[in-house]
């Protein structure tokens, strides 16, 4: 049987559900809906599967995502919720493309076997948003570590905001550097700069690579020239291109960029091709949430210190 099982599970109906042998999550929790991921089968010894499966379709009114847990089975790794332009047939279950990262929002993770919590906790009274249109996607990674093949499978639990009583959106920012292009069979470092025109106080930031990224850091450049580290990876993964390694601060205590602070991007890639890889098959991106809640804003970054502003 092909391992990449289509299903069509109903979202939110859990009475006739039957998950993979030896997964057995507990019940959604009172206030929670539960959405149930394609069993992906025989995953085989050594087998590093990274999989973007579709859980529910589009709904025809805004919603918000206030909270989220789930649960993996047997070589979950994660399991990281998106909302999507793509549509796909619910219950498709394929290998991750370059265009299903840009037509996606962040809506939630959760991470590992048996781990029901949620890797990015909001702070009370702010929900992200799941805007009508788009549907629900997932990430998810499964690793076989083991002599033996296993069936894996995932379970999120969703609580949606009251539609009558909206709370403010967390916000979003990203700083993207496309003026790269990356030599074939060679290693590459670029630098990319923006400069904020407004207050934003962070409580999540992570940088994004693609298959070829080598290193990444991302910094802030004070107006008297001392910088703050806003997050380092000096072993990028493939893996790390659905799986953000954030960097979290306390909503009490935010990571503070005021006007004038300028975000600096150090990208460093080996293309082991014969040709040059430029944006978007290669991205050198940061981004994060803020608790301003403010429109998405991406400032395409210069290479100059006199970057333009956000």
């Amino acid at each position: 049987m092909n391992k990449f099982l289509y299903l069509a599970l109903l979202a939110g109906c859990t009475d006739s559900v039957s998950y993979v042998a030896g997964f057995s999550p507990p019940a959604p929790q009172a206030g929670y809906d539960r959405l149930v991921a394609p069993p992906v089968l025989d995953v085989q010894p050594g087998d590093n599967d990274n999989l973007c499966q579709w859980l529910a379709d589009p709904s025809d009114s805004d919603r918000q995502v206030v909270d989220m847990e789930g649960y993996q089975s047997q070589g979950g790794h994660h399991f990281t919720l998106y909302a999507t332009s793509i549509h796909e047939k619910v219950g498709t279950s394929r290998i991750c493309t370059t265009d299903d990262m840009l037509s996606v929002n962040f809506v939630g993770a959760i991470g590992g076997e048996g781990n029901g919590s949620n890797v990015v906790k909001l702070p009370d009274g702010l929900a992200f948003d799941l805007p009508a249109g788009m549907s629900i996607m997932a990430n998810a990674h499964y690793i076989n570590a083991t002599d033996s093949e296993f069936d894996a499978q995932s379970v999120v639990d969703i609580k949606y905001g009251d539609p009558a009583h909206p709370l403010p959106p967390v916000g979003f920012v990203a700083v993207n550097w496309d003026g790269f292009s990356i030599p074939p069979n060679s290693t590459y470092t670029s630098d990319a700069y923006c400069t904020s025109t407004d207050k934003l106080s962070f409580f999540m930031w992570g940088n994004h690579m693609h298959e070829y990224g080598s290193s990444e850091l991302s910094e802030l450049i004070h107006p008297d020239s001392t910088t703050e580290m806003m997050a380092m990876d000096m072993g990028w993964s493939s893996e790390q291109t659905f799986n953000t390694p954030w960097v979290k601060w306390d909503p009490s205590a935010p990571f503070i960029v005021n006007p004038g602070d300028v975000f600096h991007l150090q990208c460093t890639w080996t293309n082991t091709t014969d040709q040059a890889v430029i944006f978007p098959a290669e991205m050198c991106v940061g981004s994060g949430f803020v608790l301003e809640a403010m429109p998405q804003a991406v400032c395409g970054a210069s290479a100059a210190p006199t970057a333009r502003p956000l």
